[in-house]
């Protein structure tokens, strides 16, 4: 399959400019973006994105852990990174691997010659092969410099409506990018790790700071406005929080949940009656709506 080259410019007043990355104060005058840009703006107004960024080296913990989480959340969920190193490739990898969609943000222009890091193009093309969407700042022909990569944090930031932060030392980039989503009042989520593992120390003071500590997939499933639509009981904003991502069988709900199985039966039951959950056959059941 042949690639697509061209490399469109939106303006931040045109209708083509997403909405969300107008929200912010410093969102850029101009970006330039490569792939099928309309059909990911329509994702982008019909499902959150979410930004997963951290080390360029990660441990082997920071890698099953994001290969889990992205897994799981990619189906109902655009990914968006930087196509460095480490943690964003990993995210990158894991979304396609799962049939989902994801978005490169790069600090450099978006022609061939330009993609930084350079070894990463051929992940960049399978994105754009894959339906996904390379957006920049800057036009073709812009080398990667040093101090692009700070303000293309603010893009990831901007575009996504929460920052799962992984694995990252004390001084990664990773903290910056979690610092704008919090001054864009995004949520900012980190998976906390072994507090003798130098790549755990970023995630660990997010958490003590008041990051929202993700222990399971599941935890980066915002489910507050669904469960004040639905009126859930706690019962069943459980087994709704582990369905978002993916059908399962009743067997997997009531180990994701922790709930004993006659109560996992009592709650799917009323979730059906609300039109919210489906039978889909031989004891697995899924999400029917999601807002």
């Amino acid at each position: 399959m042949e690639v697509a080259t061209e490399i469109i410019e939106i303006k931040i007043d045109s209708p083509r400019y997403p909405a969300i990355l107008k929200e912010i104060p410093d969102a850029p005058e101009r970006i330039f973006v490569r792939g099928n840009w309309d059909a990911m703006l329509i994702k982008l107004q019909e499902i959150e994105a979410v930004g997963v960024v951290g080390t360029r080296k990660p441990t082997p913990y920071g890698v099953a852990v994001v290969k889990q989480i992205v897994n799981r959340i990619a189906g109902g969920s655009i990914i968006v990174s930087g196509l460095a190193y480490g943690i964003d490739a990993l995210a990158h990898e894991e979304a396609l691997k799962a049939g989902g969609s994801t978005i490169a943000v790069l600090g450099s222009g978006l022609n061939d010659e330009n993609i930084y890091p350079a070894k990463n193009l051929h992940l960049a093309k399978s994105i754009i092969e894959s339906g996904g969407v390379l957006i920049s700042e800057y036009p073709a022909g812009t080398e990667p410099l040093k101090h692009h990569f700070p303000l293309r944090n603010r893009i990831i930031a901007g575009l996504s409506g929460k920052i799962l932060i992984s694995e990252a030392g004390e001084s990664s980039g990773a903290l910056i990018t979690a610092k704008l989503a919090l001054e864009y009042n995004r949520e900012v989520l980190a998976v906390p790790g072994p507090i003798t593992s130098e790549m755990s120390v970023g995630p660990n003071k997010l958490i003590q700071q008041g990051a929202v500590p993700v222990l399971q997939p599941s935890d980066v499933v915002q489910i507050s406005v669904r469960q004040k639509s639905y009126n859930l009981t706690d019962d069943e904003e459980k087994i709704y929080k582990a369905l978002v991502s993916t059908p399962l069988h009743l067997d997997e709900i009531v180990r994701e949940t922790n709930l004993p199985t006659a109560q996992v039966q009592s709650g799917l039951t009323m979730l059906e009656m609300k039109g919210i959950v489906a039978n889909t056959g031989k004891g697995t059941f899924a999400i029917t709506k999601t807002e």
